[in-house]
């Protein structure tokens, strides 16, 4: 038995789910490589390790479309969802999957943030749970749970508004990134201005996505080396212009996630790079799990002498990923999946509460 379990917990096997579509969990795989890539990048430099400038430059020049990636992604399944559950459980679900893990996990990362001072980059003290509701920003990488959960309760409040009208959410959307620079200074309301016109659009855009015609246009490589430069050029001008009108750079982030998008419908027909859909799959609980990770990671390499940025980062990057999802799978099995998922609910079936994906 107890080597069926152990053999359970370390495949890293995605759960059997046949509506799941390979593309979006290879593009929220390579969104998280990329996050993975930046959190730890800056928690090393934070540290007092030493990167070469390229290593952050190529960082910051990722970094335009890898979080409008994620509110665009979520955007493509919202009406499916609202449809196929209804409004209010479909918001009771947003509370379970995101709602309750950002709070349970800021207050677990602040708590460890304080009684291991000595080991984290971040000063924390009891004023900062406060921040969990009023300025997440401030709580390194948890803040977009938070936003996408405001996000998908304010669209889905004006989808019951507007109806089947859904031009007016491009029009909220764009108002709101008008509105973005002056709220910038409360993060939660800035959050949801800034990234509200992703989910919009992903929203919008949803059916012409799934098409079968348009993922053989995407997936086609021919059209995906066409449109490489294009990005290369974009993500070239951003990273020396990273102040600018966020409307420019909500261009420059939608052709991002264009191009992320045309990569993983490649790979996905093919079938290679494989850990790329897995580590999409388990994006949700890799958000949540790799800073963590990456602080114990990080002080037990630094303490046996490893001190070169390139190789710890090296190190880092992969076994932060798949120590997360391992203890996620590990947390899981003993019976801990309270951690990611919360139990409020009005759908039951045989006397279990029913819960929803992140997605």
């Amino acid at each position: 038995m107890y080597q069926r379990i152990f053999k359970d917990i370390f495949s890293l096997r995605p759960e059997k789910n046949d509506s799941r579509y390979a593309w979006i969990d290879y593009a929220k795989g390579i969104a998280i490589v990329l996050v993975v890539y930046r959190h730890l990048a800056y928690g090393l430099v934070a540290r007092g390790v030493s990167l070469p400038k390229e290593v952050l430059a190529t960082n910051d020049m990722l970094y335009s479309f890898r979080m409008p990636l994620f509110f665009l992604l979520s955007g493509f399944f919202f009406s499916r969802s609202v449809a196929k559950r209804g409004a209010v459980s479909f918001g009771i679900s947003k509370i379970n999957t995101l709602l309750y893990p950002y709070i349970l996990w800021a207050i677990i990362q602040i708590s460890l943030q304080i009684f291991f001072s000595d080991y984290s980059n971040a000063e924390r003290s009891g004023r900062d749970f406060l921040n969990i509701l009023l300025q997440p920003r401030t709580l390194d990488q948890l803040w977009y749970l938070f936003a996408l959960f405001n996000v998908t309760m304010l669209y889905l409040l004006t989808s019951l508004l507007i109806k089947e009208k859904k031009g007016w959410q491009l029009v909220t959307g764009l108002l709101l990134l008008g509105v973005a620079p002056y709220v910038r200074s409360h993060s939660a309301l800035y959050d949801i201005a800034l990234h509200y016109i992703y989910f919009a659009i992903g929203d919008i855009t949803a059916g012409y996505f799934f098409r079968g015609q348009t993922q053989q246009q995407l997936s086609n490589p021919v059209n995906l080396l066409v449109l490489t430069p294009v990005f290369c050029a974009l993500q070239w001008y951003y990273l020396y212009h990273q102040q600018m009108n966020l409307y420019l750079l909500m261009l420059i982030a939608l052709n991002g996630c264009l191009f992320v998008i045309m990569l993983a419908s490649w790979l996905a027909k093919l079938q290679k790079l494989q850990f790329l859909s897995v580590t999409g799959h388990y994006s949700l609980y890799i958000y949540l799990l790799h800073i963590t990770v990456f602080a114990a990671l990080r002080a037990m390499l630094l303490s046996i002498g490893i001190t070169n940025g390139i190789v710890l980062l090296l190190i880092c990057i992969p076994s932060a990923i798949l120590l997360s999802i391992i203890a996620y799978r590990l947390l899981v099995k003993i019976g801990c999946s309270f951690l990611f998922t919360g139990k409020f609910g009005i759908s039951r079936s045989n006397g279990k509460i029913m819960t929803h994906s992140f997605i």
